[in-house]
């Protein structure tokens, strides 16, 4: 019969506070991000398919897209920021579909720049470097092409 003391669960870890703020708040950032480009996404996609409104005009547009067209009914792809810009300000099914997967895109970018200011506020000067350089190169490479 052993007189030890009990010992803890060895595959239970408890993270520090500051690492489960950080946690819970990229949390909210990841989810909110999802659903808002998700959310945005199928509402362009609906204004798009509501764009072929006659079922010929339909037909066609099913058989275009087999064929490789992007909207046989007259919307075209925007290729920019700007000519997304322009394209929801026309309301265009295209241009809100790509305001979906920009904000996809945004998503992870916005995450570290959540955890840049969670390590400010926990004074972890390494942690901060690390995320604001990291937070540079993506936008600089988004910005780059």
């Amino acid at each position: 019969m052993s007189t030890a003391p009990e010992t803890s669960d060895p595959l239970h870890y408890e993270p520090p506070a500051a690492m489960a703020r950080l946690e819970a708040a990229v949390t909210v950032v990841l989810r909110i991000g999802l659903a808002l480009s998700m959310a945005v996404l199928v509402v362009g996609t609906l204004v798009t398919l509501a764009a072929a409104s006659t079922s010929a005009q339909a037909g066609r547009t099913v058989g275009a897209l087999r064929h490789g067209a992007a909207h046989p009914g007259g919307l075209a792809i925007p290729r920019s920021v700007g000519a997304v810009a322009r394209g929801l300000a026309h309301g265009q099914g295209p241009a809100i579909v790509l305001l979906g997967v920009l904000l996809l895109v945004l998503t992870p970018i916005s995450r570290v720049a959540v955890s840049a200011v969670v390590y400010a506020r926990e004074h972890d000067t390494t942690f901060v470097v690390i995320s604001v350089v990291v937070f540079a190169l993506l936008v600089a490479s988004f910005a780059l092409g």
